[in-house]
C-alpha cells in the first residue's frame, strides 16, 4: 500500500511569509512619514523663497528736490551749503569743524500734531552717523531781529501744516564735502520708519 504524502501548508501559514509582510508594512509606514517631512521641507522652502524677494528689495533712492514720504511725515530737501558760522550777526554759532546746513520742508500728513525736532534727522556717511547740532540749528533759523519762525526744536506741527527751515550738522570738513552723504529722515521721535536722501 502506497504511503500517503504529507499535506503541504498553504504559503500564507509559513513563517517567512509573515516576516516579509511585516517588513513591507514597516517600510510603507516609514516611507509615509518621510514623505510628510519631505512635503513639509518643500513647503518651508517655497515659503522662504517667496519671502526672500521682499527682504532683498532695496529702498528707493531719493535726492535733493524729491518729495519723500515716511509714514505720515513728508520731507523735501531743497539745498545744502557749508559754513564756518551760522545765525544772525549778533548771535552766531561757530563750528568746531564745518557746518553742513540743510534747507528743507516738512509736512504733517497725519491726523494728529507731531512735535518736530532736529533729532528727527541724522547725517549718514557709510557706517557712521552724525547728530544734528541743536544750538546751531536754532541759530541758523534765527533772523537778524532775533525772531525765529521755525526752529526745529520741539515745535508742534499740526495736521496738514508744513514748515521750512534749516538743520545744521557740525562735522569735519572732509565729511561736509563728501560725495556719499545722506540725511536720514523719520516718522517721529521713535523713528519706526526711516528713509535716506542723497545730498550730493
Amino acid at each position: 500500500m502506497a504511503k500517503e504524502g504529507k499535506t503541504k501548508k498553504p504559503f500564507y501559514k509559513k513563517w517567512w511569509f509573515w516576516v516579509i509582510v511585516v517588513i513591507i508594512v514597516a517600510g510603507a509606514i516609514g516611507s509615509n512619514g518621510g514623505g510628510d517631512d519631505s512635503a513639509k521641507d518643500s513647503k518651508d522652502s517655497k515659503s522662504t523663497t517667496a519671502s526672500s524677494p521682499k527682504k532683498a528689495a532695496s529702498k528707493k533712492e531719493y535726492k535733493i528736490g524729491d518729495t519723500v514720504k515716511v509714514g505720515d511725515m513728508q520731507y523735501k530737501v531743497t539745498k545744502t551749503s557749508t559754513a564756518k558760522k551760522v545765525g544772525p550777526s549778533a548771535l552766531q554759532e561757530t563750528a568746531n569743524g564745518t557746518f553742513l546746513v540743510i534747507d528743507l520742508n516738512v509736512k504733517n500728513n497725519g491726523n494728529e500734531a507731531v512735535t518736530v525736532d532736529s533729532s528727527f534727522f541724522n547725517l549718514k556717511l557709510g557706517s557712521k552717523t552724525y547728530k544734528a547740532d541743536d544750538d546751531a540749528s536754532m541759530s541758523a533759523n534765527q533772523k537778524e531781529d532775533g525772531s525765529i519762525d521755525n526752529s526745529f526744536f520741539m515745535q508742534d506741527l499740526n495736521p496738514g501744516s508744513e514748515m521750512s527751515g534749516r538743520i545744521v550738522f557740525d562735522v569735519p570738513e572732509d565729511v561736509a564735502n563728501s560725495s556719499d552723504l545722506k540725511v536720514q529722515v523719520q516718522t517721529g521721535a521713535f523713528g519706526t520708519e526711516t528713509e535716506n536722501i542723497n545730498l550730493k
